[in-house]
């Protein structure tokens, strides 16, 4: 489970995603990807995921287990990713209902790569010494504005 700091709930911030976001496509999910400004007031700080899935893709049963694989797989990088102010909104598709979990994984590290959310390593190696660090989900900050990803 994501921590609540991590967790996108509000409808307006799924919508605002939707309309201003860049979204990264992949045949298991799509990513949209949007920047907060980090100073305006009770703005919450770093970053937050959301996960959607449309009715299309059978019964509550269904999307709920879509929902939880997105939401794994998002959980084991979550340290991993960018330090910003990031709302993120993963969209479960059809493919992904019958999709292997390590296809799940790959697509999900794939969206992320794509979204310029989590660093590009060439090797494993690098991989290893990212998730050993000392970064944590607990202390990412978002002090600094940069331009926005809606342009």
């Amino acid at each position: 489970m994501l921590p609540v700091d991590n967790r996108l709930r509000d409808n307006r911030d799924f919508r605002h995603a939707y309309s201003r976001g860049r979204s990264q496509v992949s045949e298991l999910a799509v990513l949209y990807v949007i920047r907060r400004q980090a100073l305006e007031p009770l703005s919450p700080r770093g970053l937050r995921v959301g996960f959607v899935v449309s009715k299309k893709q059978g019964n509550a049963v269904a999307r709920n287990r879509i929902k939880r694989r997105l939401r794994e797989a998002v959980r084991l990088r979550i340290t991993d990713l960018s330090n910003e102010c990031l709302d993120l909104v993963f969209v479960g598709r059809g493919k992904l209902k019958s999709a292997a979990w390590s296809e799940v994984r790959t697509a999900v590290e794939d969206l992320l790569r794509r979204a310029r959310v989590l660093p590009v390593q060439s090797n494993s190696e690098g991989m290893r010494a990212e998730r050993n660090s000392t970064k944590s989900a607990g202390s990412i900050s978002c002090l600094k504005p940069r331009a926005p990803l809606d342009t």
